[in-house]
């Protein structure tokens, strides 16, 4: 497969917009911010299996760091932070009753870099559609569920059809798990205790997120800004290692059904920053004024050196 150029037109805008970025008037903003994600987890296997239902959860992300530079029309932004996803879901038994509770919880280090298009741009108030990519470092992962004693599907390939000699395989591999005609009994997994399903070794240690949002840039003063950021980002790798898929796929996991998984959030988050504009004229100044403190280094001979050799002829 071939990569096409980019066209040329692209190509002119972004030479402009690096142009006009050394030379126009720009407003360089660096503060903190913090704020709320929702988090939502495709699962193809959960989405198809009986035991579960989805439930809607909010997770806090306690702190970022952003720096901004801000142009006539554009702007750009890195905004490191520590984010907290996963998506938890209801345990279902066999009559359709909840019974208890899967959880994912995955927090990262983040690092995205975003470029601003100014839809409103005024000189105190600006509204901006915004594209991020990032990369995000997993500090902690973890997968578990609680449930009561009750009766939960299990994929027959797990247990073996009913009666069978795999039943009795799964029973002794599983104590305190009974199979049943119509479903697997299964002990009480309390919250004091939760049962492990994933833990961080289990997850992959890098991801890659991309993100589509709008951001509103308040100048509550000429030094002081306040934001706000809603953001929704996707995951583009498979967040499991694939030691642990292929243990889904030979059915090893017994609470798990194979299908693929992608992480996506909701990023609602609230900015503090400090801001300083800078026009013009004051950077020509400044880059006129380093060039003439620049100390002049004198050459080893400030006359010429005398020549050696004799002229010929």
């Amino acid at each position: 497969m071939t990569l096409n150029p980019l066209p040329k037109s692209l190509l002119v805008l972004l030479a402009s917009m690096c142009f006009t970025a050394g030379w126009a008037q720009q407003v360089n903003s660096l503060g903190v911010f913090t704020g709320i994600t929702v988090p939502y987890t495709f699962d193809a296997g959960i989405n198809k299996d009986a035991r579960y239902r989805i439930k809607y959860n909010v997770k806090f992300a306690p702190i970022g760091v952003h720096y901004g530079v801000d142009y006539q029309g554009y702007g750009v932004m890195i905004d490191p932070c520590i984010t907290r996803i996963g998506q938890n879901y209801n345990v279902i038994n066999t009559q359709g009753g909840h019974v208890g509770e899967r959880k994912i919880d995955l927090t990262y280090f983040y690092f995205p870099a975003g470029l601003k298009l100014h839809i409103i741009d005024l000189s105190f108030f600006k509204v901006s559609f915004v594209a991020s990519v990032g990369f995000g470092m997993l500090l902690q992962g973890q997968e578990t569920i609680v449930h009561q004693d009750s009766k939960l599907t299990f994929p027959i390939e797990v247990t073996g059809p009913f009666p069978s000699a795999e039943n009795t395989q799964f029973e002794l591999e599983n104590p305190g798990y009974t199979v049943e005609y119509d479903g697997v009994l299964v002990p009480n997994i309390n919250s004091k205790s939760p049962q492990s399903l994933l833990s961080k070794d289990d997850f992959q240690s890098f991801q890659i997120f991309g993100g589509l949002g709008f951001r509103s840039d308040w100048d509550i003063t000429e030094e002081w800004r306040i934001s706000f950021d809603l953001r929704g980002n996707i995951g583009a790798l498979e967040p499991r290692k694939s030691d642990y898929i292929d243990k889904v796929k030979a059915y090893e996991a017994i609470y798990d059904i194979y299908g693929t998984r992608r992480d996506l959030f909701l990023s609602v988050n609230v900015g503090f920053a400090r801001t300083v504009e800078i026009e013009p004229r004051d950077k020509e100044k400044k880059i006129k004024q380093r060039r003439e403190n620049k100390p002049h280094k004198p050459t080893k001979y400030p006359w010429p050196k005398p020549r050696n050799n004799k002229p010929k002829g």
